[in-house]
């Protein structure tokens, strides 16, 4: 088995939500039950553009400073432009508790905490 390969869930594998840098994971809980609540709903598989990022990491791709994905509580989700405000108030149903559009950037940054 390769570090950090294996399943969390019916559709998430912790993998997903390492940092691409040093390969690290932080991730709450909370986070991947409600992801997997949204991909039930959502229907379709769901693309994790960004989970875990360490501070190297999220410096490098500009990230705030006090980000929620340096405590394993965001995740950025590649959304087809169109389902933009769909995919939002679904996320938003599912116990997230912001869903924000980068419509430029084909992604909607989910969290729990904040």
């Amino acid at each position: 088995m390769r570090l950090n390969d294996f399943q969390l869930t019916e559709n998430f594998n912790l993998k997903e939500f390492e940092c691409p840098c040093c390969h690290t994971v932080l991730l709450h809980p909370l986070l991947v039950l409600n992801l997997q609540k949204l991909r039930e709903k959502w229907g379709r598989p769901l693309i994790i553009n960004s989970g875990y990022r360490c501070e190297i990491h999220n410096k490098d791709v500009g990230g705030a400073k006090r980000s929620l994905h340096k405590v394993g509580q965001a995740a950025d989700i590649r959304v087809p432009a169109p389902e933009y405000e769909r995919f939002r108030d679904m996320a938003l149903s599912c116990g997230f508790s912001r869903a924000i559009s980068y419509g430029k950037k084909h992604f909607i940054h989910i969290e729990i905490g904040g």
